[in-house]
Protein backbone atom coordinates (compact mmCIF):
# COMPACT_ATOMS: atom_id res chain seq x y z
CA UNK A 1 0.00 0.00 0.00
CA UNK A 2 2.81 2.48 0.82
CA UNK A 3 4.44 1.59 -2.95
CA UNK A 4 0.89 2.76 -4.75
CA UNK A 5 0.97 6.05 -2.38
CA UNK A 6 4.55 6.65 -3.30
CA UNK A 7 3.95 5.96 -7.29
CA UNK A 8 1.36 8.01 -6.99
CA UNK A 9 3.05 11.13 -5.10
CA UNK A 10 6.41 10.64 -7.80
CA UNK A 11 3.81 10.81 -10.60
CA UNK A 12 2.71 13.99 -9.23
CA UNK A 13 6.09 15.34 -9.66
CA UNK A 14 7.03 14.56 -12.60
CA UNK A 15 3.49 15.72 -14.07
CA UNK A 16 5.05 19.45 -12.34
CA UNK A 17 8.07 19.00 -14.10
CA UNK A 18 6.35 18.44 -17.45
CA UNK A 19 3.77 21.27 -16.33
CA UNK A 20 6.94 23.69 -16.01
CA UNK A 21 9.39 23.17 -18.69
CA UNK A 22 7.37 21.33 -21.71
CA UNK A 23 3.93 23.10 -21.19
CA UNK A 24 5.13 26.54 -21.30
CA UNK A 25 5.63 25.24 -25.18
CA UNK A 26 2.20 24.41 -25.76
CA UNK A 27 0.90 28.21 -25.11
CA UNK A 28 -1.96 29.59 -26.56
CA UNK A 29 -3.34 32.75 -27.01
CA UNK A 30 -1.91 33.42 -23.27
CA UNK A 31 -3.10 30.31 -21.94
CA UNK A 32 -0.95 27.05 -20.89
CA UNK A 33 -2.73 23.67 -20.76
CA UNK A 34 -2.96 22.87 -16.92
CA UNK A 35 -2.12 18.88 -17.14
CA UNK A 36 -2.74 18.24 -13.12
CA UNK A 37 -6.71 18.13 -14.20
CA UNK A 38 -6.23 14.84 -15.88
CA UNK A 39 -3.68 13.47 -13.37
CA UNK A 40 -6.31 14.12 -10.49
CA UNK A 41 -9.21 13.06 -12.40
CA UNK A 42 -6.69 9.17 -13.27
CA UNK A 43 -6.01 9.32 -9.58
CA UNK A 44 -10.23 9.77 -8.09
CA UNK A 45 -11.01 6.94 -10.42
CA UNK A 46 -7.84 4.99 -9.41
CA UNK A 47 -6.79 5.79 -5.99
CA UNK A 48 -8.78 6.06 -2.52
CA UNK A 49 -9.92 9.27 -1.09
CA UNK A 50 -7.82 9.61 1.65
CA UNK A 51 -4.38 9.32 0.00
CA UNK A 52 -5.84 12.10 -3.17
CA UNK A 53 -6.63 14.78 -0.60
CA UNK A 54 -3.07 14.40 0.81
CA UNK A 55 -1.26 13.57 -2.34
CA UNK A 56 -2.87 16.44 -3.94
CA UNK A 57 -2.62 19.01 -1.38
CA UNK A 58 1.13 18.28 -1.21
CA UNK A 59 1.55 18.80 -5.04
CA UNK A 60 -0.54 21.45 -4.83
CA UNK A 61 1.85 23.64 -2.38
CA UNK A 62 5.15 22.09 -4.51
CA UNK A 63 3.60 23.51 -7.57
CA UNK A 64 2.88 26.44 -5.79
CA UNK A 65 6.77 27.31 -5.28
CA UNK A 66 7.02 27.62 -9.18
CA UNK A 67 4.51 30.95 -9.01
CA UNK A 68 4.79 32.54 -5.59
CA UNK A 69 2.68 34.94 -6.36
CA UNK A 70 -0.61 33.01 -5.48
CA UNK A 71 1.14 30.32 -2.97
CA UNK A 72 -1.46 27.95 -1.86
CA UNK A 73 -3.99 28.64 -4.52
CA UNK A 74 -3.12 25.59 -6.77
CA UNK A 75 -3.49 23.65 -3.16
CA UNK A 76 -6.98 24.70 -2.34
CA UNK A 77 -8.00 24.33 -5.94
CA UNK A 78 -6.78 20.65 -6.55
CA UNK A 79 -7.95 19.73 -2.90
CA UNK A 80 -11.55 21.36 -3.58
CA UNK A 81 -10.93 19.44 -6.89
CA UNK A 82 -10.47 16.00 -5.92
CA UNK A 83 -13.77 16.46 -3.24
CA UNK A 84 -15.47 17.74 -5.88
CA UNK A 85 -14.90 14.76 -8.42
CA UNK A 86 -15.14 12.36 -5.51
CA UNK A 87 -18.87 13.39 -4.77
CA UNK A 88 -19.63 13.18 -8.17
CA UNK A 89 -18.13 10.08 -9.06
CA UNK A 90 -19.73 7.80 -6.24
CA UNK A 91 -22.97 6.90 -7.98
CA UNK A 92 -20.83 5.73 -11.56
CA UNK A 93 -19.92 2.37 -12.14
CA UNK A 94 -15.82 1.62 -12.04
CA UNK A 95 -15.50 1.41 -15.49
CA UNK A 96 -18.47 3.75 -16.89
CA UNK A 97 -17.15 5.70 -19.68
CA UNK A 98 -19.55 8.22 -19.96
CA UNK A 99 -18.89 9.10 -16.02
CA UNK A 100 -15.53 9.91 -17.27
CA UNK A 101 -15.70 11.95 -19.95
CA UNK A 102 -18.26 14.05 -16.93
CA UNK A 103 -15.45 13.82 -14.99
CA UNK A 104 -13.14 15.66 -17.18
CA UNK A 105 -15.65 17.72 -17.99
CA UNK A 106 -16.46 18.79 -14.66
CA UNK A 107 -13.08 18.91 -13.58
CA UNK A 108 -12.32 21.42 -15.91
CA UNK A 109 -15.22 23.29 -15.11
CA UNK A 110 -14.81 23.71 -11.22
CA UNK A 111 -11.42 24.76 -11.87
CA UNK A 112 -11.72 27.16 -14.56
CA UNK A 113 -14.86 28.83 -12.16
CA UNK A 114 -12.81 28.72 -9.04
CA UNK A 115 -9.98 30.13 -10.41
CA UNK A 116 -11.44 32.81 -12.10
CA UNK A 117 -13.40 33.91 -8.81
CA UNK A 118 -9.97 33.70 -6.80
CA UNK A 119 -8.11 35.54 -9.71
CA UNK A 120 -11.05 38.09 -10.31
CA UNK A 121 -11.14 38.58 -6.03
CA UNK A 122 -7.56 38.91 -6.26
CA UNK A 123 -6.80 41.07 -9.24
CA UNK A 124 -9.78 42.70 -10.82
CA UNK A 125 -13.14 41.30 -12.73
CA UNK A 126 -12.04 42.25 -16.42
CA UNK A 127 -13.42 40.99 -20.00
CA UNK A 128 -9.68 40.09 -20.95
CA UNK A 129 -10.11 37.95 -17.73
CA UNK A 130 -13.21 36.37 -18.73
CA UNK A 131 -11.85 35.64 -22.46
CA UNK A 132 -8.82 34.36 -21.07
CA UNK A 133 -10.12 31.92 -19.08
CA UNK A 134 -12.78 30.65 -21.65
CA UNK A 135 -10.36 30.01 -23.94
CA UNK A 136 -8.46 27.75 -21.00
CA UNK A 137 -11.26 26.18 -20.12
CA UNK A 138 -11.76 24.83 -23.69
CA UNK A 139 -8.07 24.61 -23.98
CA UNK A 140 -7.38 22.10 -21.32
CA UNK A 141 -10.20 20.33 -21.82
CA UNK A 142 -9.42 19.00 -25.06
CA UNK A 143 -5.56 18.69 -23.46
CA UNK A 144 -7.39 16.65 -20.50
CA UNK A 145 -9.18 14.34 -22.66
CA UNK A 146 -5.80 13.50 -24.38
CA UNK A 147 -3.57 13.34 -21.01
CA UNK A 148 -6.20 11.03 -19.62
CA UNK A 149 -7.17 8.64 -22.52
CA UNK A 150 -3.42 8.28 -22.81
CA UNK A 151 -2.98 7.63 -18.79
CA UNK A 152 -5.57 5.23 -19.00
CA UNK A 153 -3.90 3.52 -22.23
CA UNK A 154 -1.12 3.34 -20.85
CA UNK A 155 -2.10 2.02 -17.08
CA UNK A 156 -3.52 -0.78 -18.94
CA UNK A 157 -0.36 -2.00 -20.86
CA UNK A 158 1.56 -5.21 -19.91
CA UNK A 159 5.06 -6.17 -20.65
CA UNK A 160 5.19 -9.89 -21.42
CA UNK A 161 8.79 -11.14 -21.47
CA UNK A 162 8.72 -13.97 -23.35
CA UNK A 163 12.26 -16.27 -24.39
CA UNK A 164 12.52 -18.45 -27.48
Amino acid sequence: MFWKHLWTFLLGIIFIYVQVLIMPAFELFGVIPQIHIPLLVYFVWTRERNSNLIISFLIGLIYDTTQPASFGLHALLFVLLVVSLEEFRKPFEEDSLVAKILTILLANLVFHLIQLLILGVSYEFSTKLLVTNLIGFAYNLLVSFVVFWAMQFLSRLRIVVARD
